[in-house]
């Protein structure tokens, strides 16, 4: 009977100290879900607003097309007037007005007209005194030239040739140059390049008058200057 009472007496502390137990480790289990939610929470980080980069505008203007205004000017512009000094023979320099013709331009002096139409630069106090002058294409025939120009000086005399280099002269250089004397003057026939490779035919009549010196050195200057617009 002691010994039943005993068991029963240890029984009941041994479940006392157990519930005991559990009631003091409640309070620590209780915190625990509370630190595992808050680590697993997905972290959202600010994201900033990239700003503008300082080379960004600097490459978007590079970018941008050239305004017509922006071009340099026409290789065809050049100024109104341009002075031409002394020529050869002591003939005082003076100045020249551009002026266009049929589809080119040169300076003209102010003792001649340019017939724009007809292509003609002539004195203007005598008109006998005259250059025709006429562009060619690129693919002229300088021989066709050649005999066609023989062929139409013969009518005024004996046709001598004058080709290649021009010394002391306006033009410089010819590749043709035929010219015949005749009791009605001097006749020249002229096929002539410019700088840009521009080639013209002029047919010159000197009238060999009183009007001679003020035609003969201001018509070749003059002709020199000739450009394609």
């Amino acid at each position: 009977m002691k010994k039943t009472l005993f068991t029963t007496a240890a029984c009941i502390l041994l479940s006392a100290s157990i519930l005991g137990a559990c009631s003091n480790n409640e309070p620590a289990n209780e915190a625990e879900p509370a630190v595992s939610s808050t680590a697993t929470r997905p972290v959202i980080e600010a994201t900033a607003t990239p700003e503008p980069s300082a080379a960004a505008p600097a490459a978007t203007e590079a970018q941008e097309p050239a305004s017509p205004d922006d071009s340099g000017p026409l290789a065809s512009e050049r100024p109104k007037t341009q002075a031409f000094g002394e020529q050869e023979g002591g003939v005082s320099g003076q100045e020249g007005t551009l002026e266009q013709g049929d589809g080119y331009s040169l300076y003209v002096f102010k003792d001649f007209t340019l017939d724009a139409q007809s292509g003609r630069l002539s004195l203007t106090e005598d008109p006998a005194y005259y250059a025709q002058i006429e562009h060619l294409p690129s693919g002229y025939d300088l021989t066709a030239l050649k005999q066609q120009g023989q062929t139409e000086l013969s009518a005024t005399g004996k046709v001598s040739d004058h080709s290649g280099e021009l010394f002391e002269h306006p033009l410089g250089f010819a590749e043709l140059y035929l010219q015949a004397t005749g009791d009605k003057g001097i006749e020249d026939y002229m096929v002539w390049k410019n700088q840009a490779g521009e080639a013209f035919l002029f047919r010159i009549h000197n009238s060999k008058g009183e009007l001679s010196n003020q035609f003969s050195p201001w018509v070749m200057v003059s002709l020199a200057t000739l450009e394609r617009n």
